[in-house]
């Protein structure tokens, strides 16, 4: 194969070569690093030593030596004292540089030499080509394509510069891009993996990669299970000397720690383990996995094992069991494609199967399909020629769904549950777990949204409180005392100290013979009640404690919602160094959207507010609000109203007086104050505008007034919350307009402080200021506000 020049690469050589600094190349086989080297030294006659058996092929003396640089290759190998000895000692000798080249990581013999001698490192980063220094390869080997094609070749083969090579050598002999050549691209690469990687490693390791690859995380105890006591610990360790980071971790999933294989790598074990293993030994090794994810509950990933291991009997019987937990716990999205892929006729025989269908619909969002199958389970209660037994788990199904179904909202559901209670009361039924907080830290906006019955709060506690605890067990256990408080929070009407003392006993009934999820409730209606009263740390205090008792009671139910609170917490002090990661681990609503992450969502639309990706953040609040339409969810349906507002306020479409009209106008039908109080800071200036325009808001108006008294306090509490900076109130001195320009084309600072005549301190000095100007908390967000705001120094 020709060295393909990576410019990463021999810029580092040459700033090591420039400062005589030794350098230390850390990647897996494959890469071209000893390539690299040999280039870029050829002209200068280096002195080439190798390891061999553990030892360095020769140690001449270094006093007499004429060569001023020493290149040590395969440095991952070598474990013999006196070579190691040798390496230091001419790491230590003025005059030579030394360049040390291993498929390892950084050697621990070297630790207490790392930060002294100031290695330069060049990693396998640093080996990837960027689209423009693909194209400029393809065109050196004379390989002409159009500018779709070299997007794609640098797409699929991710930079790499083997992958690059193969590519390159399939276009020259003239053939057409396609899926074929990918594959064949690959293919070869896996062949050289195999020589280079797979056959040079010891057996131990190697049985240990093939036979924890298929799965995306695996955790010690999995380890375990799947290879007989092998620790993952163990071959970290011989991974990190040997072979560097083939495999990633701990990463925390859980409150566990896990490790995982980056794709490509997994994508070659994989084909590797198809060619070397029989269909027997990989049936028996997923067996193995989805009966110990089965004990641990992990219901996704125990259908996904089964589904390789042909075991269709026991998915039926794993999605069976599912259907009987509630939608909090039991995984019905995660799980779709198995329910989906059953035959229609096979799921009619079930009265559960049915009922999961049903459920797993309405999550998804099909409600059509999901009374489809709602009435099926009727016709199947009804219909003679079934088991009594099962028609009577198809009326108890029935009765459930009637009650949990999120698309038929609230209309008509007293009366339902009057019945439902009154079946249970008489021993006719007995219901199934049902959860009413959809693992929220709500009730009135938890599996479904209570909106309407806060209207009538008391009344409806008074007659259908007992009903309710009957019907829900467990997680009856603190719901109405939640309930009334969350609804007196809402509309401002009960004071601070009624609302806590209230989410107290709420909490202690929760965790005393009830359920964690309703402690969540009492948890989120105090944290609000703290931030609308400017206590900040005490809604940190309250959230922290909480969770280190979820994640002590492994209810892996509520991490995700937890996480979200958290950010949604940061938010209020001005912190933005969640986001990012909070982003990046959601997926896209409109590929994977699960009605039960509506929470996670709507901390999403403020993060994006916050990062100013306003067609974003409409785009989504667009979306969710048919959802809130579409399944009556009128508490979001408000919220979605007020941060639409504030969108298109900060984008200048004049339609955000539309929305906050409309928001207030909701918000008032149910005197919800504290739903447009908590945005702050963000709608306080959109109510200013709103009043110069009408008046009667704020003379007349009491609903108006006393949610403008709330609003002020909290945008005076949280002044940085989802802070905006408009480009008008930006007033940068010349110097301050020249350094952002300079940091927005990616300067360096030392650059920076060289072009501008000034020291380190000023110009930290400097970037202060600019960040304070622009509202931002480091460069990078300092570079994305004045890219979008435009501000860039013009000369």
């Amino acid at each position: 194969m020709s060295y393909i020049k990576v410019p990463a690469v021999q810029d580092k050589l040459k700033r090591a070569e420039a400062d005589y600094r030794a350098v230390i190349i850390m990647a897996s086989t494959g890469w071209g690093k000893s390539a690299a080297v040999k280039n870029f030294y050829k002209y200068k006659n280096p002195l080439m030593l190798t390891v061999s058996d553990g030892k360095l092929s020769s140690m001449p003396n270094i006093y007499q030596m004429r060569k001023n640089i020493i290149i040590v290759d395969d440095l991952q190998e070598l474990d013999d004292k006196e070579s190691i000895g040798y390496i230091r000692d001419i790491l230590r000798f003025d005059g030579v540089q030394v360049v040390l080249i291993t498929r390892g990581m950084f050697p621990k013999y070297l630790f207490d030499m790392e930060m002294d001698l100031d290695f330069v490192r060049i990693t396998e980063k640093d080996f990837y080509l960027d689209r423009a220094e693909v194209s400029e390869y393809l065109e050196s080997v004379e390989v002409r394509v159009k500018d779709d094609v070299v997007d794609k070749v640098w797409r699929e083969s991710l930079g790499y510069p083997r992958a690059l090579f193969y590519y390159a050598d399939r276009l020259e002999l003239g053939e057409n891009f396609s899926e074929d050549m990918n594959r064949y691209v690959w293919h070869e690469v896996f062949r050289y993996w195999d020589e280079a990687f797979l056959d040079k490693v010891s057996e131990e390791f190697r049985e240990f990669v093939l036979t924890i690859c298929p799965y995306k995380y695996f955790s010690d105890e999995l380890v375990k299970v799947l290879s007989g006591g092998v620790t993952i610990t163990r071959m970290a360790e011989y991974c990190r000397n040997i072979t560097g980071r083939f495999f990633h971790g701990p990463e925390m999933i859980n409150g566990e720690e896990y490790y995982y294989i980056g794709d490509k790598f997994k994508e070659y074990l994989l084909w590797k383990r198809n060619l070397s293993w029989s269909d027997e030994k990989n049936k028996e090794n997923f067996l193995t996995a989805a009966a110990w994810y089965e004990e641990k509950g992990d219901t996704p990933n125990a259908l996904y094992c089964y589904k390789q291991a042909d075991c269709e009997d026991k998915i039926k019987e794993l999605l069976i069991k599912n259907v009987t937990t509630h939608p909090g716990i039991g995984h019905y999205f995660d799980t779709k494609e198995y329910y989906l892929a059953l035959p229609e006729d096979e799921i009619k025989k079930r009265p559960l199967l049915i009922a999961g269908m049903s459920m797993m619909c309405d999550l998804i969002m099909e409600p059509e399909q999901s009374e489809y199958w709602r009435q099926e389970l009727i016709k199947y209660e009804k219909d003679e020629n079934n088991s009594k037994e099962l028609r009577k788990e198809a009326r108890i199904r029935t009765a459930y769904l009637n009650i949990a179904l999120p698309h038929k909202g609230t209309k008509g559901i007293l009366t339902i549950m009057k019945n439902v209670f009154t079946l249970i009361r008489n021993g006719d039924i007995s219901l199934p777990e049902m959860c009413a907080t959809g693992n929220a830290a709500s009730i009135m906006n938890g599996g479904l949204d209570f909106s309407e019955w806060s209207k009538s709060d008391n009344q409806i506690a008074k007659f259908m409180g007992r009903p309710l605890e009957v019907m829900l067990g467990k997680f009856g256990n603190g719901l109405v005392t939640l309930a009334l408080a969350e609804s007196g929070f809402e509309k401002g009407t009960m004071s601070p100290y009624e609302v806590t003392t209230r989410c107290g006993n709420g909490y202690e009934d929760a965790l005393h013979g009830g359920k964690i999820e309703m402690g969540f409730v009492a948890v989120g209606i105090m944290v609000r009640q703290h931030i609308i009263e400017g206590q900040y740390p005490s809604a940190k205090r309250v959230l922290a404690s909480f969770k280190e008792k979820a994640y002590a009671e492994n209810a892996t139910q509520l991490y995700q919602n937890i996480a979200a609170m958290e950010v949604w917490l940061s938010l209020y002090g001005g912190k933005t160094d969640m986001i990012d990661e909070y982003l990046s681990k959601l997926p896209s609503e409109r590929v994977d959207f699960c009605i039960t992450d509506r929470y996670r969502y709507m901390v999403k639309i403020r993060c994006l507010i916050v990062e100013e990706r306003f067609y974003e953040a409409l785009e989504l609040a667009n979306f969710l609000g048919v959802y809130y339409e579409k399944y009556e969810r009128y508490f979001l349906r408000i919220e979605n109203e007020f941060l639409k507002a504030v969108i298109l306020y900060r984008m200048d479409d004049e339609h955000w007086k539309d929305h906050i009209t409309n928001g207030l106008e909701y918000a008032r039908e149910y005197h919800f104050v504290n739903i447009p109080a908590m945005e702050g800071g963000a709608v306080l200036p959109l109510f200013k505008e709103l009043e110069k325009e009408d008046s009667s808001l704020n003379t007349g108006d009491e609903f108006y007034k006393t949610v403008i008294s709330v609003t002020q306090k909290v945008a005076s509490a949280y002044p940085d919350y989802l802070k905006y900076i408009s480009k008008e109130r930006v007033e940068l001195t010349s110097r301050e307009m020249e350094i952002l320009s300079m940091l927005c084309e990616g300067k360096s600072t030392d650059d920076i402080c060289e072009e501008c005549g000034i020291s380190y301190s000023g110009l930290k000095k400097h970037n202060r200021n600019i960040y304070k100007k622009l509202g931002a908390a480091n460069r990078a967000e300092a570079e994305r506000k004045a890219q979008w705001l435009g501000l860039f120094h013009r000369g």
